[in-house]
């Protein structure tokens, strides 16, 4: 994901990625590599300052700005830069989808992220809309616009990436993606994938790695059940996960759980740097192949087999898993392994020794004795 100038320069290996999301400003880059280019849009936010689908002079013009039962125009609480416009308006939808499609051809990209799909605008605005009273009304209208332009740019040739969430204060089915799952079936039709940011940790800005468990900041195996449903429906499963850069860990326990549920077809796991530096890390951009064998459960842990490697994942909090591996692979710190043990909220993916690795394993370690 680039956003800026700054950001895409500060990155490098565009050429190896499956999916490409940036900003309009870069739109014309990302169109020329070769994975999917994705341009950042989003319905229920109107941005002040650049175009999120409905410009906001547009929007402001035609009345598409929704109001609080106060009166006052709405803002999302996060970006105050963002107000909240009329998705539900066929105006605003209509206006939207020809924006859009304008601009994807313009600059050549394969389609779209939408951003905030969000079935009770409270969280987001701090309250309900006037026109929108409650959140039954307000996810009627959200789908709308969703069936609207979703539809428009798929029967255009684009793909259509939705970032959907579900929460409902108070609500245990919130902190187990029950309620965001539930939203996902019913968006599915309109769209081409289905994105789960924070994928695998917390969303209260200290992106705590989920654990198996019932707390509300663990449920990793109700988590997981998203890629499963998504992929089920036959739509692309993205998951989207935020760290610093270099953490191995975090980026090895996110991928490696995004393979152990993955159809090896669409989709992909997006590790995000906190800040605009180069994402790319071995931890898990590896390349281990296709999915051979569906996931299979040891002790704690769970292990899939892949054509090229294998993918570990111990989502135990407070237990260590050993994991006997079958045959030799060829660890991070170029060991030629057989053989690990996971710490407790651990991942790893392991490609395959080759004849290469296992000999030059073999000749340091008849060095080491001699």
């Amino acid at each position: 994901m680039r956003y800026g100038l700054d950001s895409w320069r500060a990155a490098s290996t565009y050429g190896a990625y499956s999916y490409l999301i940036v900003s309009l400003d870069l739109a014309a880059r990302a169109a020329r590599e070769p994975g999917r280019s994705l341009v950042y849009f989003a319905g229920t936010d109107v941005n002040t300052n650049w175009n999120t689908g409905v410009p906001y002079a547009q929007a402001r013009r035609h009345g598409w700005l929704l109001k609080g039962r106060d009166g006052d125009l709405l803002v999302n609480q996060g970006y105050p830069a963002n107000y909240v416009g009329d998705v539900g308006d066929p105006e605003y939808q209509r206006a939207w989808l020809a924006n859009v499609t304008r601009l994807l051809r313009a600059y050549g990209d394969d389609g779209v992220f939408i951003d905030d799909v969000i079935p009770d605008l409270e969280p987001l605005a701090g309250t309900e809309a006037a026109k929108y009273p409650n959140a039954r009304a307000w996810a009627a209208a959200e789908l709308s616009f969703v069936r609207a332009v979703g539809n428009g740019l798929r029967a255009r040739g684009f793909y259509v990436l939705v970032n959907a969430s579900a929460f409902t204060r108070g609500s245990p089915e919130s902190d187990d993606g029950t309620t965001t799952l539930r939203w996902w079936r019913r968006l599915a039709p309109y769209v081409s994938g289905l994105t789960n940011e924070f994928y695998e940790q917390t969303s209260d800005g200290r992106n705590t790695l989920r654990a198996s468990g019932s707390a509300w900041n663990q449920a990793w195996d109700g988590w997981a059940r998203l890629q499963e449903t998504a992929q089920a429906l036959g739509k692309d499963f993205v998951g989207l996960a935020y760290g610093p850069r270099g953490d191995a860990r975090r980026m090895s326990y996110g991928r490696a759980s995004f393979l152990l549920e993955w159809d090896g077809r669409g989709g992909a796991y997006i590790y995000q740097p906190t800040s605009g530096v180069d994402p790319w890390d071995g931890a898990w951009t590896t390349d281990i192949g296709l999915p051979k064998a569906p996931k299979r459960r040891l002790g704690n842990g769970w292990l899939r087999r892949y054509s090229r490697g294998v993918a570990l994942v111990n989502p135990d909090g407070s237990k260590s898993q050993r994991f006997t591996l079958g045959g030799a692979y060829l660890a991070p710190d170029g060991r030629v392994v057989s053989e690990v043990t996971l710490p407790p909220t651990t991942g790893l993916i392991l490609p395959a020794a080759t004849v290469t690795d296992v000999a030059a394993a073999q000749a340091a370690s008849s060095t080491g004795r001699n």
